[in-house]
């Protein structure tokens, strides 16, 4: 679980939205060489939202979490509780991503990077509204996605609406260029 928050001075842990913008393909291509991660997600909630925030910001569900992705996966999300800062994140990357239409938050969007280019992205949305239903929705998504990347499964999860974009390659440069606008938007 890797945060982006709003934080200033350098406190907490994660990545400083500065940061992250700075160091978004490097800390992908580093996860990927020390073998950290075979994929990365990105987790896109609403301020409405409260339980996915919620989930978010408590140790144990997050811990719960970090230990499922493992080294299969590093999961970027963001740490605002300023509904213009999420918004614009999660339309500016869900658009980006090329599933601006096909998933509204909360959801999760999975990608591979392979040759600088993202691909194979998968998006699972999140329907459960209840904050125990909730992490165990968005923990059955996780895991069902790191089984299915480890493993190879083939049977399609039956409660989860997922969408598969293989066929669009978003270069790198093009998304990192697009990151640093939309996290100076949010400055």
């Amino acid at each position: 679980m890797v945060p982006i928050s709003e934080r200033r001075g350098g406190q907490g842990i994660g990545l400083s939205i500065s940061s992250f913008h700075d160091r978004f393909d490097e800390l992908c291509r580093e996860h990927l060489r020390q073998k950290k991660a075979r994929a990365f997600a990105f987790i896109f909630h609403d301020v409405e939202d409260g339980d996915i925030q919620e989930i978010l910001e408590n140790q144990g569900a997050l811990l719960k979490l970090d230990r499922l992705a493992g080294k299969n996966l590093s999961i970027f999300y963001l740490q605002s509780s300023r509904r213009e800062a999420i918004e614009y994140f999660n339309s500016h990357f869900l658009s980006i991503l090329g599933v601006a239409g096909e998933a509204t938050p909360p959801c999760v969007v999975f990608f591979k990077l392979e040759n600088d280019k993202i691909d194979e992205v998968m998006i699972a949305q999140l329907d459960n509204a209840d904050l125990i239903n909730g992490f165990h929705e968005l923990y059955g998504v996780i895991n069902r996605y790191v089984e299915e990347k480890t493993t190879n499964l083939s049977a399609p999860m039956q409660y989860l609406k997922w969408i598969k974009r293989g066929a669009d390659v978003l270069r790198i440069e093009v998304f990192r260029a697009a990151l640093k606008r939309a996290l100076e938007h949010m400055l």
